[in-house]
C-alpha cells in the first residue's frame, strides 16, 4: 500500500510539473499600436491657422484587415493572421486617431473634430479608407506595407477637392514584428506629412491666398513609392 501511494504520488507530481512546463512556455498575447511625433513645421506655426473646421471621419478599412490580428503574407495571394500578436486598437481607429492628432498638432486649421455635433459646424471633411495595413515576408527581408485612399471635401457642396491614394513599404531592419511596426510608423508619419503639405495647398486656395509653393492639383493624385530614405 504504501509504495501504490508513493507511486500515486510520484506521477501526481510529474503531471503537475509538466502541467506548470506548458504554462510557463504557452506564448504571450502581445499588443501592438502605430506611434510617432509629427515633426514640426516651423513655416505653418507662423503662418497661423486656417480659419477653418475640418472633421475627420473615422477612416472605414477593407474587411480583410478589420479584425485585432496583425496580418502578414508571405505572397500576394495569401493572408495569414498572428494569433498572438494583435492591435491594441482596432485599425480603422487607430489610423484615425493618428490623423486628427497630426492635424491638431500642425495648426492647419482653427479647429479639427471628430463629431458633426462637435464644436463649430466643419466647413471640410475628410474621409478615407485603408486598403492594407500588413507585414510583408520575403525571403530575403520582412517589410511594412500601408496603403490608403483619403480625400477632403467642401461640406456645403458636398465637393471632392482632394484625393490621394498613399501606398509605401518600408523594410525593418530585422525579421521582427515589433520592428515591422515600427516601420509601419514611420510609414504613417510620412503620410501625415504629405497630406499636410497637400491640404495646406488646398486650403490656402479656399481661403482666397497664394498656394504654397508646392501646388497640389485638385483632380486625383497618386503616391505608391517606398518611403524615402530620409525618413528611415
Amino acid at each position: 500500500m504504501n509504495r501504490f501511494r508513493r507511486t500515486t504520488a510520484r506521477m501526481a507530481l510529474a503531471g503537475a510539473m509538466a502541467l506548470l512546463l506548458s504554462c510557463a512556455s504557452a506564448p504571450v498575447k502581445k499588443n501592438y499600436m502605430l506611434n510617432y511625433v509629427p515633426p514640426p513645421m516651423t513655416s505653418r506655426l507662423k503662418q497661423g491657422a486656417y480659419p477653418f473646421t475640418v472633421r475627420i471621419r473615422e477612416l472605414s478599412v477593407e474587411e480583410a484587415y478589420a479584425r485585432p490580428q496583425i496580418v502578414y503574407r508571405k505572397s500576394p495571394f495569401e493572408l495569414e493572421y498572428y494569433f498572438y500578436r494583435v492591435w491594441a486598437v482596432k485599425p480603422a481607429r487607430m489610423i484615425t486617431d493618428l490623423l486628427y492628432s497630426h492635424l491638431l498638432s500642425v495648426n492647419l486649421v482653427s479647429s479639427v473634430v471628430r463629431r458633426l455635433d462637435e464644436g463649430n459646424k466643419p466647413d471640410f471633411e475628410l474621409s478615407g479608407v485603408i486598403s492594407a495595413i500588413e507585414e510583408y515576408d520575403s525571403d530575403e527581408a520582412w517589410f511594412a506595407h500601408l496603403s490608403m485612399r483619403l480625400q477632403l471635401a467642401r461640406v456645403s457642396d458636398g465637393r471632392v477637392l482632394y484625393s490621394r491614394h498613399f501606398d509605401h513599404r518600408k523594410q525593418a531592419f530585422q525579421n521582427r514584428p515589433e520592428l515591422v511596426v515600427r516601420e509601419m510608423s514611420a510609414i504613417m508619419e510620412f503620410i501625415g506629412y504629405q497630406l499636410t503639405r497637400d491640404l495646406d495647398a488646398i486650403l490656402a486656395r479656399e481661403y482666397g491666398l497664394s498656394a504654397p509653393p508646392r501646388q497640389v492639383p485638385e483632380q486625383e493624385t497618386d503616391s505608391t513609392t517606398d518611403v524615402p530614405e530620409t525618413w528611415q
